[in-house]
Formats: structure tokens, C-alpha cells, sequence
């Protein structure tokens, strides 16, 4: 080999140790948050404290621990006596059974090596930091849950998938999608609202409905009429597959009234939720407000309707990017 050869060969060596090293410097960047201004930052921060390597190298790992995803039996994250998830704190028995501190009762009278228990705080942590997404990823939740807590989630996920009301339409999304397809296929007029103040609205002939949504988190709500014998009645429902009485979730009422030439009407109650799969709900499902004719005076002309929806009891939803709804809705869909 020629020595332009072999200076060439060297050169090439160096490119690829140089690149190597980059990519290195790439790959301890998690999820690009940790940035290199970062590092410098914490470099004097840990000279400044005398320290040296070791302080920074601790205050770039407490900036963030890096993350993986991985795959492992279900089975590994079960207690062995209820078969829940395990929650911590956990336990062993002498037979390497491990169980949910409150199993510890039942699991004695199964397992003939349960005589001794002893703490598993290794596990523990696992236990705590094993994270799954949302099975309503698909749908718009970007949140990871613990998995011990994800019934927990599921059950009042804003993100869990409702059904279009309307006869063979079929359409399956989340609220907060549906509200966008409620005005792009059916053309129903689509209001946001303010919580505790109230909204003058429309009564909704047969063929249409109302929708609104609340400013402050997204909540989906639909106003349509329905018969209540001879007259007419305005329901409200909470778009939502979450229930009502779902852990986390909001719970919200709603004070209901139409006033004409001095006759008014007046209905407060709580919010029902559905998730629409049987169609729109009937009135001893939801809350309802009769329109007696009455109420639409000698014109003929219905009455004005107001709405003032109230959110009460609401628990603390933690900030992430799929807890924050937008703060408007889309210019095109607002009348």
C-alpha cells in the first residue's frame, strides 16, 4: 500500500471516529431535551460547587433519566393472588409469589409457602415508573400512564371514542372530533362557551342540532329537540364515553330556561353523559326542558333558549400536551 494510500485510509478512519463521536453526543441527547447550552450550564454550575466530573454528570442525569420502550409478560406486573396490577407496596412470600400489600390475607390460605413476606422495594419502582400509552392513542391521547393506574385513566379518559348520533352515519372518534365532524358532514352550527355564564341559543329544529364546547376544556355538549307529548322539549347531553360518575372526570350541571312576552320556564339539573352508540338519548336519560306553546306566543316564534352550563368537582388534571385543550375553536366552525 502506497503512502498516499495509507494517509488516505488514516484520514478515513478519522472521519469515521469523528462521526462515531457525534452520533454518541447524539444518542445521550434523550428526546432532544437535553441540550448542549444544557450541559454547558451545568458544567459551571457543578465548577462553581468544586465538585468537578462527578457533579456533572449528576446534574445531567437528574435533568432527565433517559427513557426506553420495551415488551415483557403482563403477567410479570400482576399480583399473584387477585391477578390485578400490582400496586406498590409489594411483597414476596418464601415460594416467590409476589402480591399487593392487601392480597397478603387470601394469598396465605393458597399458597403454602406464604408463611413469610418481604418487601419488594426493587419491584416497586419498577411498579411505579412501568408506563404504557393510552389505548386511545389513536384517537388523540398522547398521555403514558402508570400501568396500575390505566383503568384508572381509561375510565376518564376526555379521549375515549363516541358515536355520530345520526341514523347510518357510523362515525366513531373522540369528542372533540366529532364536534369538527358535526359541522363538516352535517352542518350542525357549533358554539364555544363559557363556563358559569350564559349563552342565548337557537331552539334547534328537527332536522339540527346545537353544539357546544366548552372554552375551558373541550367538553363536547349537544342541544336537539325531542317530543315530550304534544309539545316540544330541548335536551342537553355531555358528548362522553367516560360516564358520569368516572374517577378524574368533570362533572358539570346546567341551568336551562326560555322566556317569552313575560312566561318563562325554568331547569336546573345535572348533565347527563353518552357516548351516543344507541343515538341520541331519550328524555328519561338526560335532562329536558318542555317548550309549551305558551312559550311561543302569539307570533308563533319559538322562544329564546339560554344555556348556563357549570362545571363542579372537577378533579386536578395533571399538564401534559393531550390534557391541554385549544383555546379556540376553528374560526370556520363558530357562528
Amino acid at each position: 500500500m502506497s503512502s498516499q494510500q495509507q494517509q488516505k485510509r488514516v484520514a478515513e478512519q478519522d472521519g469515521e471516529h469523528a462521526n462515531g463521536a457525534k452520533r454518541s453526543r447524539e444518542l445521550a441527547i434523550t428526546n432532544g431535551e437535553v441540550k448542549q447550552e444544557q450541559r454547558e450550564q451545568a458544567g459551571e454550575e457543578a465548577g462553581q460547587g468544586g465538585q468537578g466530573e462527578g457533579a456533572l454528570v449528576a446534574v445531567v442525569q437528574a435533568m432527565e433519566e433517559p427513557q426506553i420502550n420495551i415488551r415483557m409478560a403482563v403477567s410479570h406486573l400482576h399480583c399473584h393472588a387477585c391477578v390485578l396490577p400490582l400496586k406498590p407496596p409489594t411483597f414476596e412470600c418464601e415460594a416467590g409469589h409476589v402480591v399487593c400489600r392487601d392480597c397478603r390475607g387470601s394469598h396465605v390460605q393458597a399458597c403454602a409457602g406464604a408463611g413469610t413476606y418481604v418487601p419488594c422495594a426493587k419491584l416497586d419502582g419498577v411498579v411505579r415508573d412501568a408506563k404504557v400509552a393510552c389505548a386511545y392513542d389513536s384517537y388523540g391521547c398522547t398521555n403514558w400512564v402508570a400501568y396500575h393506574e390505566s383503568s384508572d385513566h381509561h375510565r376518564s379518559c376526555r379521549f375515549a371514542p363516541c358515536f355520530c348520533p345520526v341514523p347510518g352515519c357510523g362515525n366513531f372518534t373522540s369528542p372533540a372530533r366529532l364536534a369538527e365532524h358535526f359541522f363538516s358532514h352535517h352542518a350542525w352550527p357549533v358554539t364555544e362557551v363559557d363556563y358559569a355564564k350564559p349563552c342565548k341559543l337557537a331552539v334547534p329544529v328537527p332536522e339540527e342540532k346545537l353544539v357546544l364546547v366548552g372554552k375551558a376544556d373541550g367538553s363536547v355538549f349537544l342541544v336537539y329537540p325531542c317530543a315530550f307529548g304534544a309539545a316540544t322539549a330541548v335536551s342537553l347531553v355531555c358528548v362522553r364515553a367516560c360516564g358520569d360518575a368516572a374517577a378524574g372526570a368533570p362533572q358539570y350541571t346546567c341551568n336551562l330556561w326560555a322566556e317569552v312576552a313575560g312566561n318563562s320556564l325554568v331547569l336546573t339539573s345535572v348533565v347527563a353523559s353518552s357516548d351516543l352508540a344507541g343515538g341520541f338519548p331519550a328524555t328519561d336519560k338526560v335532562m329536558f326542558l318542555p317548550l309549551p306553546p305558551l312559550l311561543y306566543g302569539e307570533s308563533g316564534e319559538p322562544p329564546a333558549l339560554m344555556a348556563r352550563i357549570n362545571k363542579v368537582g372537577a378533579s386536578t388534571i395533571r399538564s401534559s400536551p393531550s390534557a391541554t385543550p385549544p383555546s379556540s375553536l376553528p374560526s370556520r366552525m363558530l357562528h
